[in-house]
C-alpha cells in the first residue's frame, strides 16, 4: 500500500464516521420533532372538540398517555397556552387554534428539510462506502465486489 493510498483510505474513512454521525444526529432530530407534532396535533384536536362545547358542558379531556379525565367547561372560549421555560399565556381558543395550526406546520417543514438532508446523506454515505471498499480492494489487489457486477 503506497503512503497515497493509505492517506486517501484514511480520509475516506474518517468522512464515513463523520457522515455516519450527522445521520444518527439527524435521526435523532427528526425523531424529536415528530413527537412534537404529534403532541400539537393532539392538543388541536382537543381544541377542536372544545370549540364545539359551550360553558358548563362536560367533556373527555385526553390528558397524554392514552388517559382521559370528565371535564366541566367553565370557559371554552379562553385558553392558557404555554410558550415554554413555565411561561403561559391566556388567549381566546381561535387564537390558540391559529398559534397551535402555525407550529405544526413550522414543524412539518423542518421535518421535510431534515429527512432531505437526511437522505442526502444516506446517498452521501453509500458512495463513500463504495469507495473505501473499491480502495481497499485495489490495496489488496483484488476486485471489489462493485467491479465484479
Amino acid at each position: 500500500m503506497t503512503e497515497e493510498q493509505q492517506k486517501l483510505l484514511q480520509k475516506i474513512y474518517i468522512e464515513q464516521q463523520m457522515t455516519e454521525s450527522n445521520l444518527n444526529l439527524l435521526q435523532q432530530r427528526i425523531e424529536i420533532i415528530q413527537v412534537y407534532i404529534t403532541n400539537y396535533r393532539a392538543g388541536l384536536s382537543v381544541l377542536e372538540e372544545i370549540e364545539s362545547k359551550k360553558d358548563g358542558e362536560e367533556m373527555l379531556m385526553n390528558v397524554g398517555g392514552n388517559i382521559y379525565v370528565q371535564a366541566k367547561l367553565v370557559n371554552p372560549e379562553k385558553v392558557t397556552r404555554g410558550l415554554g421555560s413555565g411561561v403561559r399565556i391566556e388567549q381566546s381558543l381561535v387564537d390558540a387554534k391559529a398559534a397551535v395550526k402555525d407550529a405544526v406546520s413550522s414543524l412539518e417543514q423542518q421535518y421535510d428539510t431534515l429527512t432531505q438532508e437526511y437522505q442526502k446523506l444516506i446517498a452521501r454515505a453509500s458512495v463513500l462506502n463504495s469507495q473505501f471498499q473499491q480502495l481497499a480492494a485495489k490495496i489488496q489487489g483484488t476486485k471489489s465486489p462493485v467491479e465484479e457486477d
